[in-house]
């Protein structure tokens, strides 16, 4: 009976999804997912919920700087267009960086990208000879994707914490180095080519 409540929960929502055209259709994968069988109860119940409670809070804390208009508020209270562009575009991603490992990683992509759009344009000329806005925004999707220190940063770090066979020192240690190594790396690829094949 189950299964045929959300078999029909699903032709509803296909039927739905297919009028609005909506991108967005995770409550469609989780009732495939349960009417084929590959979750089950037992699945639901064995979930690390408090670990998936930090991770949300992650993507909230995202949100929140975005909706209450404090990010809006940073990027006009900041002067962009009188900094260097080199400055601007490491400091965006060390700064990237620091949030990504405290809340999630694509919370803080989707905080960074729009300002930091805003920002480059703001900064006009000065910033192509680096590679225009395209260096500045893919640098920010370096540096989100490389913090690793925490459970919160990322969903692979909250499982691996859910498991209790790593502890968050050693997860600590080994995100700085990695994030550390992989920061420089990007940056120094991304500005050899940036200039080249961003222009």
């Amino acid at each position: 009976m189950f299964k045929n409540f959300h078999g029909f929960q699903l032709v509803d929502e296909y039927h739905q999804w297919k009028k609005e055209h909506r991108q967005n259709n995770n409550p469609l994968q989780i009732k495939v997912l349960c009417v084929t069988g590959i979750i089950t109860k037992r699945d639901l119940e064995e979930l690390s919920w408090s670990i998936l409670w930090m991770v949300a809070g992650g993507f909230a804390l995202g949100v929140a700087l975005q909706e209450s208009g404090l990010a809006q508020h940073l990027i006009t209270s900041i002067p962009f267009g009188t900094w260097s562009p080199l400055v601007v575009v490491i400091g965006s991603g060390v700064l990237c960086y620091l949030m990504a490992n405290f809340i999630s990683h694509t919370a803080t992509a989707a905080l960074f990208i729009p300002i930091l759009a805003i920002a480059g344009s703001s900064m006009g000329v000065k910033l192509a000879e680096l590679g225009g806005i395209g260096t500045l925004l893919i640098g920010v999707a370096i540096s989100s994707s490389v913090a690793m220190i925490l459970p919160i940063s990322t969903p692979p770090n909250a499982l691996a914490d859910a498991t209790g066979f790593i502890k968050q020192k050693d997860m600590v240690t080994t995100g700085l180095i990695m994030g550390t190594i992989g920061l420089i790396l990007g940056y120094i690829v991304l500005m050899t080519f940036g200039q080249v094949v961003l222009l």
